[in-house]
């Protein structure tokens, strides 16, 4: 089984810096372009199958990717992104923090430090969201000669990976944040994987 992760297309959120989460922004006009150079360099794959976090800029990138192939894509909560609660919308941009924790960049640079937000999502609780959904696909010997399409979040897919490979918390972002429209693939067999390759642009 083959699992094609791919990060959405850019948004205006990614591009000023703030929180985006489970807010539904649309992609931008580069994102869209990221999007269809990431189809043209993936048109000669065969996805079985296509699934999306339901949040419209996942959704879009996997419309773009889907082109003309005869397949549905099912939204999943499994690969929804993480919700950062009462500061979506708040930005990290220097000069323009308006986040009411001062502490609040350990999610990116300290997470096992890291305050999840007034009705937000934890860390540990995003790692088991994900990985629990990606294992029932791996462990499904329905899926075991498949090739899957799968849109998700920066955060998300670092919760899928990290959840999969056991990482502790503070081991949370090894391997960094995916860049929009970057894609990683996994190859699954009998329960067992392997990461291919990981971060992969094709723009």
């Amino acid at each position: 089984m083959d699992i094609y992760l791919i990060r959405h297309g850019e948004t205006d959120y990614n591009k000023g810096k703030r929180l985006q989460g489970t807010v539904d922004i649309p992609l931008n006009e580069k994102g869209i372009e990221l999007a269809q150079r990431t189809a043209e360099g993936m048109k000669d794959i065969r996805f079985d199958r296509i699934y999306t976090s339901p949040l419209i800029r996942a959704r879009k990138t996997a419309e773009i990717l889907r082109g003309d192939r005869q397949i549905e894509i099912i939204p999943t909560e499994g690969l929804r992104e993480i919700s950062f609660g009462d500061y979506e919308g708040l930005t990290i941009l220097d000069g323009k923090y308006n986040i009411p924790d001062p502490d609040f960049l350990n999610f990116f640079n300290a997470p096992e430090k890291y305050h999840t937000p007034p009705n937000g999502e934890s860390i540990e609780h995003l790692k088991i969201r994900t990985s629990s959904f990606m294992r029932g696909i791996m462990n499904d010997p329905g899926n075991e000669n498949m090739t899957f399409l799968m849109a998700s979040h920066g955060a998300a897919i670092r919760g899928i990976l990290s959840g999969l490979l056991n990482l502790p918390l503070e081991k949370f972002w090894d391997g960094g944040v995916h860049k929009n429209c970057a894609v990683t693939l996994l190859h699954a067999e009998k329960g067992t994987f392997e990461v291919v390759f990981e971060n992969r642009v094709y723009y």
